[in-house]
């Protein structure tokens, strides 16, 4: 069965980051991340592999720490490897769809 999982809406708070899950399976889940510029997903790391595509705005994805990142806009991804270092932050308001694989919460929900 297939899902569709847009439009994509454009979820933002003034205050925080917010993060929506919009599918979850044993092997994947895909999160939309709406940030207003400035805000910012710390660096945290995933025993999963993380892709990210930016769908709005624009903003820096760090790797590694926050001294390495890359500058990318809309239709621009960025890969990730398990356990990388990895974080965001908006330039501008920016929506960020992550697909991460395999499902690193699957395992605490048996």
């Amino acid at each position: 069965m297939a899902l569709k999982i847009y439009p994509v809406g454009e979820n933002f708070d003034a205050e925080k980051p917010v993060s929506e899950k919009m599918i979850a399976t044993d092997n994947l889940v895909v999160v939309h991340f709406y940030l207003k510029a400035g805000q910012k997903i710390p660096l945290h790391s995933s025993t999963s592999e993380v892709f990210v595509t930016v769908l709005k705005g624009k903003g820096k994805f760090y790797y590694g720490s926050e001294d390495q990142f890359e500058v990318l806009g809309e239709e621009e991804s960025l890969y990730y490897q398990p356990e990388e270092p990895h974080g965001f932050e908006a330039e501008e308001d920016m929506i960020v769809q992550a697909v991460i694989t395999p499902n690193p919460h699957k395992k605490i929900q048996l």
